[in-house]
């Protein structure tokens, strides 16, 4: 009886060959970052070993391709034959606010006038991202440190200087004491964005310069009011929220929702909420990275 397939497996060739492309697309989307669009940094290195398993499956599967079979069952290979069509093909990513739609907005502190004010800084939060920067200090040190009046002479001088010491080994780079400013780097949003939502008394009257785009679907938003925001990414795209700060343009936004600008403006906090009070809007570009990553 003649074999089907001329001497070759049909259903190991095309097992092979689904493996085999799907750990080279899985490859290609790893190292050129285009993964963080689905999945947080810390998942790179499996990525990279799922690829390799891939190819190992597909090197070892090519031994049967020449060992022909009467019957081949082909319907298992769209297990990756859908996935091996997302890779080739991924869809454009969404807008922002279009990718949050279906979540709430109550990770900006200040969004929504019901509610209590957001604590980013939860302890366990804080042990995780590295803040643990009061956890040698006595209640009145650190009321001393942040009132930045720890005592008069060398003493109290050493104390004004321990605190951006402080600030800094905690991540929290980007302040200036003495200026009063606030500059938030893109590899410091998430950090700042915990220490602002947790303490923002500390940082009331200093001008703060951050990035991130407009977000406007608020509950009882006001016509001069938007949040700046950031899409944070715990696990993967399924659970993005915006990440952000209330702001105040009193003299009319000039931009649309989703579009990316620079907000420099007074940190001032309104019913427990920091709000940045806008003195100067500018169009900004998308940063290259834009998702926030609470764990990398």
């Amino acid at each position: 009886m003649k074999l089907k397939g001329k001497g070759i497996n049909v259903q190991a060739l095309t097992e092979c060959a689904c493996y085999l492309l799907f750990g080279i697309l899985l490859f290609r989307l790893t190292v050129t970052g285009g993964y963080l669009s689905y999945v947080t940094p810390r998942m790179k290195p499996y990525l990279y070993g799922l690829s390799a398993l891939m190819v190992l499956w597909a090197v070892m599967g090519a031994g049967k391709i020449f060992r022909p079979r009467y019957k081949g069952r082909m319907f298992h290979c769209l297990v990756l034959g859908i996935p091996i069509l997302i890779l080739a093909v991924p869809p454009a990513p969404p807008a922002g606010s279009a990718a949050i739609k279906n979540y709430s907005s109550s990770s900006i502190p200040g969004s929504d006038s019901k509610g209590s004010p957001i604590d980013y800084g939860s302890t366990s939060e804080q042990e995780t991202a590295g803040f643990d920067y009061y956890e040698d200090e006595t209640e009145e040190e650190q009321t001393d440190y942040s009132a930045g009046n720890a005592g008069n002479g060398d003493d109290g001088q050493q104390a004004q200087n321990k605190q951006p010491d402080l600030l800094k080994g905690a991540g929290l780079n980007g302040i200036d004491e003495n200026a009063k400013t606030i500059t938030i780097a893109d590899d410091d949003y998430y950090a700042w964005m915990t220490e602002l939502g947790a303490h923002a008394d500390k940082y009331q009257g200093y001008t703060v310069t951050m990035k991130g785009f407009v977000f406007l679907d608020l509950e009882n938003r006001q016509e001069h009011e938007f949040a700046l925001v950031r899409l944070s990414m715990w696990c993967c795209s399924a659970d993005m929220a915006p990440m952000g700060l209330m702001a105040d343009d009193l003299k009319g936004l000039g931009f649309k929702e989703n579009n990316w600008i620079t907000v420099t403006g007074k940190l001032l906090v309104k019913d427990g909420y920091p709000t940045i009070e806008a003195e100067n809007i500018v169009a900004a570009e998308k940063p290259e990275q834009e998702y926030v990553y609470p764990y990398y």
